[in-house]
């Protein structure tokens, strides 16, 4: 008789099903898991000698955001790092306003940054890196958002005092969203209530590096003690970076805007052309505890209807108090040429608040 050898598999009924199963789950995972292994793998080295293994989430006012498995995502002070590394592609911007695209490779100089590119291998000076950002980066992950509040009462006259702002960005690869809201509203024993309000949206397109940036920006104000009941602006124009460091920036622009205007008492609507010219100042201190000043100032010159014009600065402080908790002092003024009486009418102000970035 023929003796045949015959190969069994051993274990309970069902087996063969689930080790099929289990193959070709983790062949569908190999990927992710590799992924969030890569992600796991950027390195920070110190000047003093210490080493940081984690996640590059972005650069920004001399700072980078960091995550690591024991930390999440903490802040290191971009001038304390001597070398980064990472496989991860990032478009980096450079303080002369260059845009550049590649990975980080492994350097052995002090101080720099080995930036691979498609066609060539760059070594740059590491404080020359003004903002970076991984091109893998979510809508979410380039979004920043900050919000504050402010009370105050003064017993002497029953002055009352509250303040609202929320300031919105998003920053992709060639252009910028920003949206923000400033509200106050004060009430005495002796005066009436008088309500401020002024909302911006804007949008800038990033263009090659040196040249004037188009723009497009949106208004809404009201102003009781400048007699605005409303007013909304619309225009765009160019504006660009007179100075982009990892310690400060300077903005410069000028277009057309507009506008329409509803006076407190008026039945009309009156419009104008305008003339716009804005600066933009930022400072800002990452050492412990964190400062930032920004200072905005627009003026509007009429073009046509009283040819009159108008212009506002604001000046904002903020003092970080704990992780991503400031305390911030703000001052305001805003000045209108009155057609009827020809008299300057200003408004000025100041208030302290609480705020959260996120």
């Amino acid at each position: 008789m023929e003796r045949r050898n015959v190969a069994r598999t051993h274990g309970k009924p069902g087996s063969l099903p689930r080790i099929v199963a289990a193959a070709l789950l983790a062949a569908a995972l190999g990927p992710l898991t590799a992924t969030v292994a890569l992600a796991q793998t950027d390195i920070v080295l110190f000047k003093n000698g210490d080493r940081l293994t984690g996640e590059v989430k972005a650069l920004d006012r001399g700072k980078i955001s960091f995550d690591t498995p024991a930390t999440g995502v903490i802040k290191l002070e971009w001038d304390d790092i001597d070398q980064l590394y990472s496989a991860m592609t990032f478009e980096l911007i450079l303080d002369n306003g260059e845009e550049l695209y590649g990975t980080l490779a492994q350097s052995t100089t002090p101080g720099e940054i080995r930036l691979q590119t498609a066609t060539e291998t760059r070594n740059l000076p590491i404080l020359d890196v003004v903002r970076m950002t991984p091109i893998k980066s979510t809508f979410i992950e380039r979004i920043e958002m900050s919000v504050d509040a402010g009370y105050s009462l003064a017993k002497a006259n029953d002055l009352v005092q509250t303040n609202f702002g929320y300031d919105f960005q998003y920053r992709a690869q060639k252009r910028q969203v920003s949206a923000n809201f400033d509200s106050s509203i004060s009430s005495s024993e002796s005066d009436p209530s008088s309500t401020r309000v002024f909302t911006n949206l804007a949008y800038r397109r990033f263009l090659s590096k040196g040249n004037w940036d188009p723009f497009g920006l949106g208004q809404f104000e009201r102003n009781d003690e400048l007699g605005i009941d409303q007013r909304q602006s619309f225009g765009g124009g160019m504006s660009r970076w007179l100075r982009d460091t990892n310690a400060s920036r300077i903005s410069f622009g000028g277009g057309l805007v507009f506008s329409s205007e509803d006076e407190f008492g008026s039945t009309t609507t009156t419009t104008d052309t305008e003339a716009l010219i804005s600066m933009d100042l930022e400072w800002f201190r990452y050492d412990e505890p964190e400062l930032d000043v920004s200072t905005q100032f627009n003026l509007y010159q009429r073009l046509s209807g009283s040819k009159e014009p108008r212009g506002n600065l604001d000046v904002n402080f903020r003092w970080e108090i704990f992780k991503d908790f400031f305390w911030g002092f703000s001052i305001y003024y805003s000045f209108e040429q009155q057609s009827d009486t020809e008299e300057p009418t200003t408004d000025y102000g100041s208030f302290t608040s609480l705020g959260w970035k996120f």
